[in-house]
């Protein structure tokens, strides 16, 4: 599985910064572009969200992703557009779409966002954790430095979230072993070590310094 990927497209900076922020608690990997680079972006691309400032005429930036989707391309659209542009407004029918009005929350766009993309099953922010360079989708078991993904067992990811999602505390092995392996599972405590070099070797050097070992008690994460 992937990281989900979006364009966003505007001619203005203001706008760029609050599409982005809205999005950023999602787990989303975004690119700016000016609106005349969208045919171009999207042309052979694994796009799956266009968030376009429409303006007072929208149709012309929604005919493009349209057009996209026709020829092929998988990519949702999300609509910002000025109220005076309410009227006469008309979504494309052969691309999901959705508009928000220019003024609305940024929470309001991160809700139709996550609608587009995760119909039925949206990730809320809550569920997606980041610290740095790593995001961690709760929802999903899915764990990315940078944007790529980690290759984590089933056991490693639980291991490595449950410390994350307890930061800042101690947790002796034996207390993981029944946290994470359940109680009865009969095993060696000694496992807990061989997932933790697992988990640190798959997070690489930076981010596997805040997974600590406290020396004859257990591990932390350190957030």
């Amino acid at each position: 599985m992937h990281m989900k990927s979006a364009l966003l497209a505007s001619d203005d900076v203001h706008t760029l910064a609050w599409m982005r922020e809205a999005l950023a608690c999602l787990d989303i990997e975004v690119t700016e572009v000016s609106p005349a680079d969208i045919r171009a972006r999207l042309t052979g691309s694994n796009v799956e969200l266009v968030v376009v400032d429409g303006g007072r005429s929208p149709e012309v930036l929604a005919g493009i992703v349209e057009t996209s989707s026709a020829e092929g391309g998988d990519a949702k659209l999300l609509l910002v557009v000025e109220p005076e542009a309410l009227d006469s407004l008309r979504l494309p029918v052969r691309v999901t779409s959705d508009f928000l009005v220019r003024g609305s929350s940024a929470n309001e766009l991160a809700a139709r966002a996550r609608a587009l993309l995760w119909p039925g099953e949206e990730a809320s922010a809550q569920e997606v954790i980041r610290v740095d360079e790593l995001t961690l989708n709760l929802a999903t078991y899915q764990a990315y430095i940078s944007g790529v993904a980690l290759e984590f067992t089933y056991l490693e990811y639980a291991l490595f979230m449950f410390l994350v999602t307890h930061p800042n505390r101690v947790y002796s092995r034996e207390v993981l072993l029944r946290r994470v392996w359940g109680s009865d599972y009969f095993g060696g405590s000694r496992t807990v070590d061989v997932h933790v070099r697992r988990v640190r070797s798959k997070l690489g050097p930076e981010t596997s310094r805040r997974l600590e070992t406290v020396r004859n008690v257990g591990y932390l994460w350190q957030s």
